[in-house]
């Protein structure tokens, strides 16, 4: 297996030939849990959203909101990045600089305008939160622009807003308030390649907003209230299979589902986004779902409207999915092209899949997108 991909990453091919799919054991996918668990997982939010709103409830008539801050503030400096669960080889030595270059000069923040390809996957299992931002600098480059800078003191200054998932409206809304991280220049590293970041990568693409970024996504746990981290606490029994709560780069490795890249699309942006189902049956004005993913699909993109998806796991003897997608993995959906055919970018910035027909798109993804409203 290649450095330098996670398990949701590239695997070669005898790698590919012997990985099982027991759902038992741990995935590290990128995309959330095997389609049972995560199910599961779902459902584990929807309850704990429920109790979270009820108290709110209860507490909104005794709160005084001069009472609440306007903004979050943290510093970054070195989220837990070495994951128990992990094969060793995967997991980083230390904290190092390799955003500084041999000459004395750094890795610029910023290349030009941001765009999706100056995102890529490293050894962390968070391709879900890599193509978010791969998705947000292809549609909303001045987003990406606006959520990071470089400070005089050599740190990074990063600002997203924070989102709370609205039960009635069934989506993630910005609250007004905003998170504002401090976020240090060191990222965890191998001995080996002590000038590339071991998660996502900065020299390759020529910019290092991306794994700054990340870092701060890593972090911002750091940020979460008591009842936020009760909600993540909560997934995690369904998921962790009894291991300790984990945080920051930890936490990331763990994979992301739909509705954790719709509250980032929001954290991002400071736009509600939400996911939905694709279509099934037929419409009131007698359009096929077919049609109706084709047209819902270019409507948004048309609006710059980024559109994430994953696909599922490898049914038992299923040696690939359809046009090489890779399994439990999370993907951009960035063109519909003439011929109706779907076009997906994957994280790992190559190995994308050929362009697909929508029945091909749909046996291979889970039935759910996230996107901006």
């Amino acid at each position: 297996m290649e450095l330098g991909e996670a398990d949701d990453g590239e695997l070669s091919d005898s790698d590919a030939d012997t990985q099982t799919e027991d759902v038992q054991s741990r995935t590290i996918t990128g995309d959330g849990l095997p389609d049972d668990n995560v199910r599961a997982a779902v459902l584990e939010d929807a309850v704990v959203e429920r109790g979270l709103l009820d108290r709110l409830k209860q507490a909104a008539s005794k709160l005084d909101r001069s009472d609440v801050p306007h903004e979050l503030s943290e510093t970054v400096d070195r989220p837990d990045f070495q994951d128990p669960g992990e094969k060793p080889e995967r997991v980083p030595d230390r904290y190092s600089t390799p955003l500084e270059r041999p000459d004395g000069t750094r890795t610029p923040l910023f290349d030009g305008v941001p765009v999706r390809e100056q995102t890529k996957q490293g050894v962390l299992g968070d391709c879900g939160i890599i193509a978010t931002l791969g998705a947000v600098a292809g549609h909303r480059p001045d987003a990406i622009r606006e959520c990071v800078r470089e400070g005089n003191d050599g740190n990074y200054q990063v600002c997203l807003h924070e989102a709370k998932y609205s039960m009635s409206r069934m989506r993630y809304e910005p609250t007004g308030r905003t998170i504002n991280l401090v976020v240090t220049p060191e990222l965890p590293i191998h001995d080996d390649e002590p000038e590339r970041p071991s998660f996502a990568d900065a020299g390759g693409v020529g910019a290092a907003w991306a794994p700054v970024l990340e870092k701060a996504i890593a972090g911002v746990d750091q940020t979460w209230s008591d009842g936020r981290r009760e909600k993540w606490g909560e997934r995690w029994k369904v998921q962790g299979g009894g291991r300790d709560l984990p945080t920051g780069y930890v936490r990331l490795n763990q994979g992301s589902n739909p509705s954790d890249r719709a509250e980032l699309l929001t954290q991002l942006t400071g736009s509600p986004a939400r996911t939905f189902e694709l279509p099934t049956g037929y419409d009131l004005n007698g359009r096929s779902a077919d049609r109706q993913l084709i047209e819902e699909f270019r409507a948004r993109l048309a609006e710059h409207k980024p559109i994430l998806v994953g696909t599922r796991s490898r049914d038992a003897g299923e040696s690939s999915l359809v046009k090489e997608m890779h399994p439990s993995h999370a993907y951009e959906v960035t063109a519909i092209d003439d011929q109706g055919k779907i076009h997906l970018r994957n994280p790992w910035n190559r190995r994308h899949s050929e362009p697909l027909t929508v029945e091909e798109f749909r046996d291979g993804v889970r039935p759910y997108y996230s996107t901006l409203e």
